[in-house]
């Protein structure tokens, strides 16, 4: 059975955040983010379920009002300028929130919960991707699709003592696929 909708793409916050209510429910305004938002479900989540199994999003579109909540409430691993989860939504002065475009999701596949790396190869070698951000292979992966489709690949690490991540080696498409990745530092 299939995990797949646009609603998991903008309702994900409320699992995440069930006490938070927001007055347009996530929904996005600007046509291009529902573009986007169709775009990932056809290019990058279905073909993962169809050949690997049911995906959990854990971070999906964030619309401006939500935006604004998370960067209040939950500012911790956000970067809205860079990461594509608002896609093409504008903030209150009509500039894009980020200026990439396209949108990212970050993600878990029922079964791989222990070993994203086999999700993120698959990726690389098979679907259109403009980034990935590899947070370990216990961890939701960041996929982003967008205009420039980059397929830039970060691998980021977790400090152990502060628990904050920061940007370690960075791969291409080609030198991805031969690497291999350790959890901890």
């Amino acid at each position: 059975m299939s995990n797949i909708n646009t609603s998991n793409i903008i309702n994900w916050y409320q699992q995440r955040h069930p006490e938070w209510l927001l007055t347009n429910k996530n929904d996005p305004i600007a046509n291009e983010t529902q573009k986007a938002i169709n775009d990932y479900k056809t290019l990058i989540l279905m073909p993962i379920e169809q050949h690997f199994g049911l995906t959990t999003i854990t971070y999906g579109f964030t619309s401006f009002e939500l935006y604004k909540k998370v960067q209040k409430l939950s500012p911790q691993h956000t970067a809205p300028t860079l990461d594509q989860h608002t896609s093409h939504e504008m903030n209150s002065r009509g500039n894009l929130i980020c200026k990439r475009g396209g949108l990212a999701c970050d993600f878990i596949v029922e079964g791989f919960e222990k070993n994203m790396g086999i999700i993120a190869k698959y990726i690389v070698q098979h679907l259109p991707f403009d980034r990935i951000y590899f947070y370990g292979n216990n961890n939701p992966l960041h996929v982003s699709i967008g205009p420039d489709n980059n397929q830039f690949i970060q691998y980021m690490l977790s400090s152990p003592k502060t628990g904050l991540r920061y940007p370690g080696k960075r791969y291409n498409k080609d030198n991805y696929l031969t690497a291999e990745f350790k959890d901890e530092i």
